[in-house]
């Protein structure tokens, strides 16, 4: 009991709460709720294992936060303002304990839902970079705006429910999550909208806004018996679908690409600019922390599709590509191995450990990533497409194999495209000529791609705060958009890890997934007819 009053009485403390919390104090609870500086969560979650009673765990919950505000060194001071209230719990009547209750859970479930929302609305906000948006030409500018999100699929949530025993679980259902993460995702305004772990079937019901609002799609589900994939959102009136390819990393046997992990290429034309095209890609990489080795395999598969759709021409300053815009989750934190592949255009792996790192592991990795049975060279290119790009000749063919229907034949079918140039049961280094001056390898210890791509996000601040787009054990960044060719106007701001720790768990009654989506404003340069 606080200090310097006693409260005497019989009436059972639950029911001194309920009245309590009837008489019109709940508007005094609610701003003592508001000031305190300890996390109201925090003290009623304690509060709830020491006495089972909700009502009683709310009171106690009060008493603790007002001890936090009110000085207890003048007995009389707290007497007076407790007194009023006490007096009028024992005028109520006790029968409508259980709603009284009800009203005050669902009152302070709205109060701090509204606080939650407005305090996540301030740290999402667009932030301009460089010259910002009014610097485009309507004539001569195309706005793409892009959004992408690991929305978790409910069966993922489910199987794995131990990560989520801290969250408030009324917030976990998908029935309250799906027009949460709908909601976020509408209000961006995007005209591309890239989604990792799209629930099969969930998958219809998800769309009908969507297609409500003029919204075409791609659809990609994880390879075997994984319910989910990507979805790839395009505006129908604004993009008309080239050419695209659905990526599966489940390629071979060997441990190195053998996952279900997918991903999406799909290269778009303007319809009011049909000259002008840009390639779009998304993919999910392989979750597991200590095998980068394998998401660097995956990387490598997915920039030679890449490459293989958003090549124009062959010009004296090298191969000339369409803007590209390479986004997802992607598993792993900024500056890491991977990572630098991706934005410097060149990795060694040779010698390094399975996490990338250099003394790092038992197994090192020798001068063989991918099998070379692939054809996939160590400059992220389709050996085939390649040799008919110099040569003139050749089926142009890739070794990739895919499920779908659309995409190429199956491992047997292809087996008669097998080059003679390459010795594909060979783990050795290989250099092949392909006409004078040009080269493929394979198995050279190093990989290398042909893209100048950079981060939207520079997942640091300037006063040294690090960005964070999802927790696992700790806030990190594990998404991103990356891109070339095209200029960045604005981005939808991640908070930092700092503000995320102000955050309750995610999801939650704000924000309707375990990941925050990423966004981007880019000004495509129309080409001339």
């Amino acid at each position: 009991m606080i200090a310097g009053y006693k409260l005497v009485t019989t009436v059972p403390l639950a029911n001194v709460a309920c009245r309590f919390l009837h008489i019109g104090a709940l508007d005094q609870a609610l701003k003592i709720f508001h000031m305190s500086e300890i996390p109201f969560k925090h003290l009623l979650l304690g509060n709830l294992r020491k006495c089972a009673p909700v009502p009683e765990a709310l009171y106690s919950t009060y008493i603790n936060l007002l001890k936090s505000k009110l000085s207890c060194s003048d007995g009389e001071e707290l007497g007076n303002t407790m007194e009023p209230l006490i007096d009028v719990c024992f005028a109520q009547n006790e029968s409508s304990n259980c709603q009284m209750t009800n009203n005050f859970v669902q009152s302070m479930t709205n109060f701090q839902y509204g606080t939650s929302r407005k305090n996540y609305r301030e740290l999402r906000q667009w932030k301009s970079v460089g010259n910002g948006i009014s610097s485009t030409i309507p004539e001569s500018d195309f706005i793409l705006r892009l959004l992408t999100y690991n929305i978790l699929a409910q069966n993922l949530l489910e199987t794995h429910s131990y990560l989520y025993n801290y969250h408030n679980k009324n917030a976990l259902s998908w029935e309250g999550r799906k027009p949460l993460i709908q909601q976020e995702i509408i209000e961006a305004g995007a005209n591309v909208i890239c989604i990792q772990e799209m629930q099969l079937d969930h998958l219809e019901e998800f769309l009908l806004p969507f297609k409500a609002n003029g919204f075409d799609y791609l659809y990609k589900k994880r390879t075997n018996e994984m319910g989910d994939g990507l979805l790839l959102l395009f505006r129908r009136n604004q993009f008309k679908l080239v050419d695209y390819v659905y990526v599966e990393y489940n390629q071979t046997s060997s441990d190195i690409l053998n996952r279900d992990n997918v991903g999406i290429v799909a290269k778009f034309s303007l319809k009011e600019s049909p000259e002008t095209h840009i390639v779009i890609s998304t993919t999910h990489l392989l979750y597991n922390p200590k095998r980068s080795d394998v998401r660097l395999a995956q990387t490598q598969v997915l920039f030679a599709e890449v490459e293989r759709l958003s090549f124009i021409e062959n010009t004296r300053d090298g191969p000339k590509y369409h803007p590209i815009i390479v986004c997802g989750d992607f598993n792993l934190q900024p500056f890491t191995g991977v990572y630098k592949f991706i934005t410097d255009g060149s990795f060694q792996y040779l010698g390094k450990g399975r996490e990338l790192q250099e003394n790092s592991g038992f197994r090192r990795l020798n001068n063989t990533l991918i099998p070379s049975c692939l054809l996939i060279t160590d400059n992220c290119q389709h050996f085939n497409v390649l040799a008919r790009r110099l040569r003139g000749s050749g089926d142009g063919h890739t070794m990739l194999y895919s499920r779908e229907s659309n995409c190429n034949q199956n491992r047997k079918c292809l087996e008669h495209m097998l080059t003679n140039e390459v010795d594909i049961n060979s783990s050795d280094y290989q250099k092949i000529a392909i006409i004078d001056g040009e080269y493929a390898t394979f198995s050279s210890g190093a990989l290398s791609h042909p893209f100048k791509l950079k981060s939207v996000y520079s997942h640091v601040k300037n006063n040294g705060e690090l960005e964070a787009s999802t927790h696992q054990d700790e806030w990190i960044t594990v998404d991103y958009i990356f891109y070339t060719d095209i200029e960045l106007l604005d981005r939808y701001r991640l908070p930092t890890v700092a503000e995320c720790r102000q955050l309750p768990h995610i999801p939650n009654f704000v924000v309707g997934s375990d990941h925050l989506c990423l966004g981007a404003t880019f000004k495509l340069k129309k080409r001339a007819l």
